[in-house]
């Protein structure tokens, strides 16, 4: 498929329907206990090693959902408003590994966070919208329209008349 031949992306529709998406399938990931067992191999993993857990917290929680949701709406986001598959890919990894260093920070105080629906979540915002955006010209891409009419172009001829140096004016 042709650069030209891709379809307008929209950024706001995709940001929407990919995060509630995926914050909705963490949640029932977590509602159904689908990482029950991953949740309690890491609770024994931490007491035995000292940490004592006082209080779980993760989906389907309040402060899981607003965690979640902060993260699934932040890595959706910035894939679609970032040009090059290469840059995307690098942001979805470090919100992946966001997403996973939670563990260790929470249980500083004490704190088990459920990782299983959050990195799942993390995960699926950051594959669909990269597909998407993958598949269609975004507008950071310059898929909108022509190029602002105040961007110096670098790669064709400069202006014949520079600009000048000199703060009054003069060359």
């Amino acid at each position: 498929m042709s650069h030209s031949a891709k379809p307008v992306g929209h950024i706001a529709a995709p940001l929407i329907i990919f995060a509630f998406v995926a914050l909705l399938l963490g949640a029932v990931s977590e509602i159904f206990g689908v990482f029950r067992g991953v949740n309690e191999g890491l609770t024994r993993w931490f007491e035995g090693r000292g940490v004592k857990v006082e209080v779980v917290m993760g989906l389907p929680d309040t402060v899981g959902i607003l965690i979640t949701a902060a993260a699934v709406f932040g890595i959706a986001g910035a894939i679609l408003t970032t040009p090059g598959s290469g840059r995307r890919n690098v942001l979805g990894f470090t919100a992946l590994m966001l997403a996973f260093f939670l563990i260790p920070a929470f249980a500083v105080w004490g704190i088990f966070w459920k990782p299983g629906g959050t990195i799942l979540a993390v995960i699926w915002s950051w594959i669909s919208a990269a597909i998407y955006a993958q598949g269609h010209r975004m507008p950071c891409e310059g898929g909108a329209g022509e190029t602002a009419s105040n961007v110096i172009n670098l790669q064709g001829e400069r202006d014949a008349n520079p600009p000048p140096r000199r703060a009054d004016g003069q060359s």
